[in-house]
């Protein structure tokens, strides 16, 4: 159970990092006035592939029980939901926005939340330690 706690703490810490350095890429391109292109879409899509990776990680350490070591685990879990339904569904109902500039910076912006929210699940997650 210790390794793929580390790995969750690990893709933790790397969706972090992604989406945010995603987030701030959109609002250079809102300073551009330059649509969110191809690569940034790419980028988004492997920064939801790391969030599922890490919430079904994340599913099979709550099944083996470790949410017992979790000071607030129903916050924890909720901020994991959340983590994973934001970007697809603020490409879903941004996507079809006809102002490339509102597009950007909605992404950006939803970017940007959703960087709080992953900073905010690993701060409710402070694991207690395990016994041997």
């Amino acid at each position: 159970m210790g390794q793929l706690t580390i790995i969750h703490t690990g893709l933790a810490d790397t969706a972090a990092l992604f989406i945010g350095a995603l987030g701030i890429w959109a609002v250079f391109q809102r300073i551009r006035s330059q649509p969110l292109g191809p690569s940034w879409q790419g980028a988004a899509v492997m920064g939801e592939v790391l969030i599922v990776a890490q919430a079904v990680i994340g599913t099979i350490l709550y099944f083996r029980g470790l949410d017992v070591l979790l000071p607030r685990p129903f916050m924890h879990i909720l901020y994991g939901i959340v983590a994973v339904i934001t970007l697809p569904a603020a490409q879903s109902y941004f996507g079809n926005l006809d102002d490339e500039n509102v597009k950007t910076l909605a992404m950006a912006v939803t970017c940007l939340f959703l960087w709080g929210i992953i900073l905010r699940a690993t701060s409710v997650a402070q694991y207690l330690p395990t016994l041997p």
